[in-house]
Parts: C-alpha cells; structure tokens; sequence
C-alpha cells in the first residue's frame, strides 16, 4: 500500500509541475488563429480510420507479449498508406509497450519520434501528449533537469508549429478568438491531464492485483505441466539405461546403438526444458540480458541446426538457404538468435512427419531488417491461433512434447533485441516462422 501511495504522490507532483510549465505557453498560443486551424485536423485515430483497430489491439493486450505484434501491424498499415496519425500512434503504443516492461530509456526515444511526427505534421495534442510522456518518464528516473529541458522544448516546438501554419500567409498572427475559447482550450488540456494522472494511478493499482492472480494462475499451470514434461523422458532415459546394462548377448548391438539414441534425444528433451525454465526464471527476476556484439549472420542459423540435427524425423530434409555472404555481420546477441532458431527448428521437426524443413536469411523481406524464417510441410497452425501460440504454457496439441514456453521465449528474446516474431499467415504448405531483428543496433 505504500509502494501505491508514493507512486500517486510522484504522479501528482509531476502532473502539477507539468501543467504549470505548460499552461502558460498554452495560453499564449492557444488564441491564434494557427493553432486553431492546426485543431480543425482531427487529433486522435477514431474507429473507422486506418490502423484503428490494430491500435487497440495493442492496448488491450499491453500486458503481454502480443502488443508487439499488434504494434508492428499498426506500422506496416502506416508506412503502407503514407499516413502520419497511424505513424504517431506507433510511436505512442511502442512508448506505452516499453514503459509497461520497464525499459525507460526505450520509451523516451520512441515518444521523441512521436514528437518529431507531430511537429511535422502539426498535431498539437500529440505533441503535448509526447512530452507528457516523455517529462513523467524523467521525472520517475529523478531527472528533474531534464523534465525542465523538456517543458522548454515543447514550448519552442509548439511556436515553430504556429510559425510553420503562418508561413504560406504574409500577415502577422493576430488573435481571433476570445478569452473564452482559449479559456475552452486550456481546461480541455487541463482535464486531459488530471483524466491522465487517474488512469495511471488506478491502472497501476489495478495491474498490481492482477498480476498477483496471473503469477498464482501460472503457477498452478506450471506445476501441472512440469510433472508430465520431467516424468516421461526421465522414465525414458531410466528405461533404455535399464536396457543397456543387461548382461552381454542379451541385447544385440545394433539394439544398443538405437538405444543410447533414444536416450540422447530425451536427454536432449530435458536440457531444453530446464533451459527454458531457467530463462523463465530470468524474465521473471529481471535478470534476462542481452549482450550485443558484432556477430555473423549466418553462424548461428547452422550451430542451431547442428543442435537439433538429432530431432529431425526419418525422411525429413532439413536445409538452409541465405541471401548473405559468411563475412555479413550485424550488431546483435548471437547466442540469443540462436536460441530462437533452435526453438523454431525443434518445433518443426515436432510437428513434421514428411516433406522438408527450410531454414531462410533474408535482408529484401522487409528491408533494414535480417529476416529468418523456418518453413515446414507439416500439420500447420490454424491462422486464428497465431498469436495464442505465442503465450506461455499454450501448446494446439496437449499430448505433444513441451511445456508451451518455448515460441513465448522467442517473443521475449525479439522483443529485447527490439525485433519481431511472428507467424506467416499466408503460408500454407505447413508453417513458416519468421523473426526479423533490425539491422543496425547501434
């Protein structure tokens, strides 16, 4: 309770210091006739409007993995139609995704984008809700100096914005309207604000208690799952060990080669399932890093194919193709993209009896990005479970190898490396997994 307590007086305080250092510039320039015409645009994405939909698809998943997907779907629906809402709006949800897991630093730089995007195209109330964000995210960093600077620049921002609505008029600016419709203008922002300050105070109370139920829910699934994804190939690996200790003559040794290959694959089931419990573990603590270091593309694409050579079916031809010379590098965490890989590569060979699997580096899929995929000819996923499969413990066949942590790992390692996993929707030979991570990191 009094964690809640100082995170609402910290609120509150910023909000007043806020509003104080924007009521004034808001005042003087609320009454021109630029800010008026800048107003008469609408500011804010409705229903019906282009990446609306995706917009509040984010929103209502920000507490888990799938905002990220839905916040690039907004992107590719702003770059495709050249439109500068939707392109504020993606900055505005990948602000809200990074303070939401605590990455403030990350949060600051996209509400500048922000910023910038209205600023150009003369949204006044993006502008002032992007330093909104950017000044309280200072301020809950102790960065009182820097809140300041930040009232300073949206005050020049929002006078190169009038300056910029008055340059194709030779006049003067002059006033227009009357004291009671700036006095409108300023209440409005004001009401914003406080409306701002409550949401914040009453969703961090309100995510505090359910993340206590989420934890308690996960919890039981956890211990449901652990106890049949340990058992079945400890009991493998005892059973075959079992066998192999018979006395010689007993068991021929061709029986005993395929049986230390039943036992190596189990033990390789159970390595990976510790693996991703410890990553777990680490997501949960806050101790999951990432290390970014200059690394080629294609290294890591053939030690995960190396690792899970032993898993691919009897008949299955697995194969790498890239579109990259062994010497390209990148800026990224080697052993993190590998660890996507493998996850991507196992659960292909779980759910492929026959055909092949294609593993694909890419830079011309979606350029200034490194694109991998893995393409299967196997079951598939229906396309209405696209992104149910990336949440934890999620598994379309409950009697198949795993614990469902895997694809949500995956998510959680793009999301670090500032990427994106997703599944391809319009492949339909099988499944086709990509994960493309940008190209420069610096």
């Amino acid at each position: 309770m009094s964690v809640n307590l100082k995170l609402s007086r910290r609120y509150l305080i910023s909000g007043i210091l806020l509003l104080l250092s924007i009521l004034l510039p808001v005042c003087l320039y609320a009454q021109s006739e630029n800010v008026d015409k800048a107003l008469e645009k609408s500011q804010y994405l409705v229903e019906g409007d282009l990446g609306y939909a995706e917009f509040m698809a984010a929103v209502a998943n920000i507490n888990n993995d799938s905002s990220m997907y839905y916040a690039e779907a907004l992107r590719q629906v702003a770059e495709a139609n050249n439109y500068p809402l939707a392109k504020i709006y993606y900055y505005k949800i990948l602000s809200s995704i990074y303070l939401d897991r605590d990455y403030k630093d990350m949060a600051i730089d996209a509400s500048r984008h922000q910023a910038e995007l209205a600023q150009r195209y003369d949204y006044p109330l993006q502008l002032f809700d992007a330093y909104d964000k950017i000044a309280n995210t200072l301020i809950m960093q102790n960065k009182l100096a820097e809140a300041r600077d930040v009232f300073s620049t949206f005050e020049d921002g929002l006078k190169e914005m009038v300056i910029k609505v008055d340059s194709n008029t030779e006049r003067q600016m002059k006033l227009q309207k009357d004291r009671s419709e700036s006095s409108q203008v300023v209440l409005v922002l004001f009401f914003l604000m406080i409306m701002g300050l409550l949401v914040s105070i009453i969703y961090s109370a309100v995510t505090h208690n359910r993340s206590l139920q989420t934890v308690s829910d996960m919890k039981t699934m956890f211990v449901q799952n652990m106890s049949h994804e340990i058992r079945t190939p400890l009991n493998a690996i005892v059973g075959f060990s079992q066998l192999l200790a018979l006395p010689d003559g007993v068991v021929t040794e061709e029986e005993k080669a395929k049986y230390g290959e039943y036992i190596m694959t189990n033990s390789n089931m159970l390595t990976m399932l510790v693996d991703d419990i410890l990553n777990l573990s680490d997501v949960e603590s806050g101790n999951y890093r990432v290390t970014l270091a200059r690394t080629q593309c294609n290294a890591p694409v053939e030690a995960a194919m190396k690792t899970a050579e032993l898993r691919v079916p009897a008949g299955v031809n697995m194969y790498y193709t890239t579109e990259v010379d062994d010497d390209f590098t990148i800026v990224s965490d080697v052993h993190r993209i590998q660890q996507v890989l493998v996850n991507y590569i196992t659960n292909a060979c779980k759910h492929t009896a026959e055909g092949e699997i294609h593993i694909h580096c890419s830079l011309k899929e979606r350029p200034g990005y490194l694109t991998y995929s893995v393409a299967d000819t196997g079951e598939g996923v229906p396309e209405d479970k696209a992104e149910e499969i990336f949440e934890r413990f999620t598994k379309l066949n409950a009697f198949a190898q795993g614990t469902g942590l895997g694809l949500s790992i995956c998510r959680m390692i793009a999301t670090k490396l500032n990427g994106v996993v997703r599944l391809d929707t319009t492949y339909k030979r099988g499944a086709r997994f990509i994960f493309q991570i940008p190209l420069n990191q610096e």
